[in-house]
């Protein structure tokens, strides 16, 4: 590197005590904390013992990311973000709706110390407004003030304007810190740039919008809104700040367009709509009574009435606990409501629509699991399948191929839409499952679809191509759902599809299926730490999760976000009530031991990912290995031609069809990497 670089700048500085301590007072091990950063152990362990004496910046950068502290890049000298990942016409945009963070495209750039970024998110929160001194006092010190404490503000003021200037375009409208008197106004050209900004002025168009009667432009705001939270409010910042009347404010705005937004989409339907939007509000607002109310009438309404009833339960007993009240008239009438509903429909799946008389409703669908944790794929296959929202097929019947990695939750969510829609299709839900696809297996679903719509046994065909003609006789024209679970391949599934309109078909698979024509594809996405955390609590107990919410949250990152790791975990803890969750996070931090425990039972994170392996062809195997031996996590084609030993373009159609396959994270943009599944990476050195 030059003499200039950042990292040549950290040679005369301590940079081994200031990881060791980062690090210590996070709570982290060398181990997770070289599995976040994506950084080998070895090279962590030398760092902190000093003997690199000058780290690589981009190193620093992955530790303080991992740690979530960007100070610490500061604190070793460094005051810019890296310049060389900035894109050059990309402008400052301030974001403090969640975790505060100053970011240019997909760059975040370093904001100094805690004081001065705490200063940095008061002024972002009154934006285009004066801050006085006393206020900047209260808020940095709280009543210790220190004897400098004017030179110390004029220091940070100054840091932050350096800050702004650097990351300034010529032909970008200037954001700027401006004194007035003691006191100090930011001011940023464009709403768009500061997220706070952003959020007041959608919701003042949705305020619009509802007075002028437009409901359907109304939600779109309020959802483009509340879209903008990444959290709470300044999430990691002082509680000064966090309680900051501003604050106070915008988190009582964001609450009351989730309120108004719930009660547009369940006017139309649009239950998955509300859970996605208001559940992790409330995971924050846990006593708030009317957020709860509308999450019990979108889970009944999408045919979860015993998990509204048992969050009812929950809320109650919170509301006993914490503030001694009962549930109010609001939360009780959603209670009831649900009651009403049970009383009047029973369980889902079990109407029966009329049908004609040579047409009888059969449902095949498994037993959902009761403690289904909602997602946005739910909402938008539900829509899909039932002709509305911007996917909608027309004329076809439409298919919905789902995909994703091991142990995702495919099946289960599977079942979920399916019960969801299953009023939609009154001639029935017709429900297989394959594994290899073979003809045999094919023919046996054939022939248990046509039994289910009304042919006699004696009157099946022995022969494929025959059967899959009589069962396509047998379903057109009648409105049935198709579902596909374990879905092998193109040629497996095609036979068993409805054709003509009125009917659909539901598909889910570890691999895409590119070459079905008229399919439209929806990956399952890994659980986020929130969704985590919440089933672990359905699992494992509430009150228990809560009071340990940061080992949660561990647990949730060690388990990569896969529902059935986090399942099994969650049923470790139940079965071990003397176990705190730190102790499990503690065990599973060993990369060595992870895959054996995560076993509970019958159910295995490494038998999933063993019959996955086993599916590869040789080739595909023989490159799994390879990669994951390496000690780099994540690879660029050339790269990971130099580890197996071939041209760029072969490495790059080898990581590709380990894309497909769900064993590695696909780029995220141009330039950038595929990176190993960690659960993936761990199973594969094993082999």
């Amino acid at each position: 590197m030059t003499g200039g670089s950042p990292a040549t700048a950290l040679a005369e500085r301590d940079v081994a005590t200031m990881v060791r301590a980062a690090r210590t007072r996070n709570g982290v091990s060398q181990r997770d904390l070289a599995e976040k950063s994506g950084i080998g152990l070895r090279t962590l362990r030398e760092i902190e013992r000093g003997r690199v004496r000058a780290p690589r910046f981009g190193s620093l950068r992955r530790i303080a990311e991992a740690l979530h502290e960007p100070a610490l890049l500061a604190q070793a000298g460094v005051t810019t973000g890296a310049d060389e990942d900035v894109p050059e016409d990309a402008p400052l945009v301030l974001k403090i709706l969640g975790r505060m963070s100053a970011t240019r495209g997909d760059a975040e750039l370093l904001t100094g110390t805690p004081k001065q970024r705490t200063l940095l998110g008061l002024l972002a929160l009154k934006a285009h407004q004066v801050v006085e001194r006393d206020e900047i006092i209260e808020v940095l010190w709280d009543g210790e003030l220190p004897d400098t404490f004017g030179q110390l503000i004029h220091t940070y003021i100054s840091r932050i304007r350096l800050t702004l200037d650097a990351h300034a375009l010529p032909d970008v409208g200037r954001t700027a810190v401006v004194r007035h008197g003691g006191g100090y106004e930011l001011r940023i050209a464009g709403d768009s740039r500061i997220d706070v900004r952003e959020f007041v002025r959608l919701t003042d168009e949705a305020a619009s919008a509802r007075a002028g009667d437009d409901p359907v432009h109304e939600q779109t705001l309020l959802s483009e809104a509340l879209g903008l939270w990444r959290g709470p409010l300044l999430e990691g910042a002082p509680p000064r700040l966090a309680r900051h009347a501003a604050a106070v404010e915008h988190g009582r705005l964001r609450v009351a367009s989730a309120l108004r937004l719930a009660d547009l989409a369940l006017a139309r339907g649009q239950h998955e709509e509300v859970l996605a939007q208001v559940g992790p509000i409330a995971r924050h607002e846990t006593l708030h009574e009317g957020l709860h109310a509308r999450l019990l009438a979108a889970l009944a309404g999408s045919g979860r009435r015993a998990e509204a009833l048992e969050m009812f339960a929950a809320v109650a007993r919170r509301l006993r606990a914490e503030s001694g009240i009962e549930p109010g008239a609001e939360l009780r009438e959603a209670q009831m409501a649900v009651l009403r509903e049970d009383a009047r429909a029973g369980t889902v799946g079990t109407e029966r629509p009329a049908g004609p008389p040579d047409a009888p409703r059969s449902v095949q669908l498994p037993q959902s699991v009761g403690d289904f944790v909602g997602r946005v794929e739910h909402f938008q296959v539900r829509q899909y399948l039932t002709g509305q929202g911007p996917l909608a097929a027309f004329g076809a019947a439409p298919v919905a191929a789902l995909h994703g990695p091991v142990g995702v939750g495919k099946s289960a969510l599977t079942v979920q839409i399916a019960a969801a829609v299953a009023r939609h299709f009154p001639d029935g839900v017709l429900h297989a499952r394959l594994r290899s696809g073979a003809p045999d297996e094919v023919r046996t679903a054939l022939r248990g679809f046509a039994r289910a719509l009304g042919v006699p046994a004696s009157g099946l065909p022995t022969g494929l191509p025959e059967l899959a003609a009589l069962y396509q006789e047998a379903v057109a024209g009648r409105r049935v759902l198709v579902v596909v679970d374990d879905a092998p391949g193109e040629r497996a599934v095609r036979p068993l599809l409805p054709s003509g309109p009125g009917g659909a078909a539901l598909l889910a698979g570890r691999t895409p299926l590119p070459g079905l024509e008229g399919a439209q594809h929806f990956r399952v996405e890994r659980f986020t730490a929130d969704q985590s955390v919440s089933l672990l609590a359905r699992i494992a107990g509430e009150q228990r999760v809560l009071a340990e919410r940061t080992a949660a949250e561990t647990l949730a990152e060690l388990c990569d976000g896969i529902p059935l790791a986090v399942r099994i975990a969650g049923m470790r803890l139940a079965a071990r009530p003397h176990w705190t969750l730190a102790r499990l996070a503690d065990r599973l931090a060993d990369e060595d031991r992870r895959l054996s425990e995560l076993v509970a039972g019958d159910l295995s994170v490494r038998e999933r990912l063993t019959s996955a392996y086993e599916g590869l062809d040789p080739v595909l195997r023989d490159a799994v290995r390879a990669l994951a031996r390496s000690e780099d996590r994540a690879f660029t084609p050339d790269g990971a031609a130099a580890v197996l030993r071939c041209g760029g373009h072969q490495a790059e159609d080898l990581l590709e069809r380990l894309v497909d396959h769900q064993l590695f994270e696909p780029p995220v943009g141009a330039g950038e990497e595929y990176a190993f599944s960690p659960l993936v990476r761990l199973h594969a050195r094993e082999q």
